[in-house]
């Protein structure tokens, strides 16, 4: 149970960084194709993708510790199918002509191979039929290459990077592996009685020219803070770097673009004032108040609380990290009563009269 255990584990400590990257495409595709984004197909990938991570370190893991062949004349292929059922009867305890044995099997190393094996792309059936409307004939070989790429993976030793293979390249694991997907597929129509019907039907085009949503915003506004490290990397420089490249990131190029920035034009928004053409100091504005303002009350009191900790002032640092955090959840409960609210301005919108619209 600990090789499955220990696949879990680290997927699920992982996940959350890998998982979002990979429906990153998904969300960017849909907000640009529709202007919105159904949450509910958002969360059914965001687990899909949890699956996949966990299917593929169930088959990875544990690496080997030494890079070394297994033996000398050890075969890495098995070419045999059905061999599982040679495997089974030579290491099960069951009596035929006594029925009460017959629970030794759900026991025994062989069998739970063979079941687990069967497990692993079972979802992976489900998913195809539920989520991607796949025909049974697609799932079954979809279900097959990813098998394949599974075992292939570990037949190269993950593709060179071991000289030698540390798995078995079986079969049985293909035979078994697509025939979990394929009885994924029939179980598929189970989950219309505990989950509503996907379709991009739920993806409702926005009306061009009316507020975002807060959560096209903060995505776009993500994709900004992405760019803008991607090109000052401001995390290791001064506080008065930090200040002249968020102006020019945040408040100059937006004034010259009439308020398009990188996160903005991924997404198909814009920055519209009370005047068709922006004005600067409307921009200074608003971004003094969420970049100098919030970001910049955090990046002070992080130097603040790291000198402190470097001088081993520590009740002085657990004094200004508390006002750090209490500075946080102020700002988070101010746009968390407006999402509820459903009011879309916040307050440097207000102040400085600037919303973000979509323009398509």
């Amino acid at each position: 149970m600990k090789t499955y255990l220990l696949p879990i584990g680290v997927s699920a400590f992982i996940f959350p960084f890998l998982a979002f990257l990979s429906i990153v495409p998904y969300i960017i595709y849909t907000y640009k194709k529709h202007g919105n984004v159904s949450r509910f197909k958002t969360f059914i990938l965001y687990t899909f993708a949890f699956y996949m991570l966990t299917a593929f370190f169930l088959t990875m893991l544990p690496l080997p510790t030494v890079d070394k062949p297994r033996g000398i004349n050890i075969s890495y292929t098995q070419l045999i199918p059905f061999n599982f059922i040679n495997d089974i009867l030579k290491e099960t305890n069951i009596e035929l002509s006594k029925p009460q044995t017959y629970l030794y099997l759900v026991r025994e190393r062989a069998f739970l191979q063979v079941f687990f094996n069967a497990l692993l792309l079972l979802p992976l059936g489900v998913y195809l039929r539920y989520l991607f409307k796949k025909d049974l004939k697609k799932t079954i070989l979809i279900c097959f290459l990813v098998s394949l790429f599974f075992e292939i993976t570990q037949r190269t030793g993950i593709y060179g990077i071991y000289k030698y293979p540390y798995r078995l390249f079986d079969v049985d694991d293909l035979m078994l592996n697509t025939f979990g997907g394929f009885i994924g597929f029939y179980v598929a129509p189970l989950f219309k009685f505990i989950l509503p019907d996907i379709s991009d039907k739920d993806d409702i085009p926005v009306v061009y020219g009316n507020l975002a949503s807060y959560p096209k915003r903060i995505f776009a506004f993500l994709l900004d803070l992405i760019m803008f490290e991607f090109l000052f990397n401001v995390n290791n420089t001064s506080i008065l770097f930090f200040i002249i490249s968020s102006f020019i990131y945040f408040m100059l190029i937006p004034y010259i673009t009439n308020g398009i920035t990188f996160g903005n034009f991924v997404l198909g928004l814009r920055l519209k004032g009370s005047e068709e053409k922006l004005d600067l100091k409307s921009l200074v504005k608003r971004y003094s108040i969420l970049i100098y303002g919030v970001f910049g009350v955090n990046r002070f009191l992080n130097v603040i609380t790291n000198n402190l900790a470097s001088i081993e002032k520590y009740d002085f640092m657990l004094f200004f990290f508390a006002i750090q955090i209490i500075f946080d959840i102020i700002c988070l409960i101010h746009l968390i009563s407006h999402i509820i609210k459903k009011d879309k301005a916040l307050i440097y919108d207000k102040i400085s009269n600037i919303n973000i619209v979509n323009i398509r």
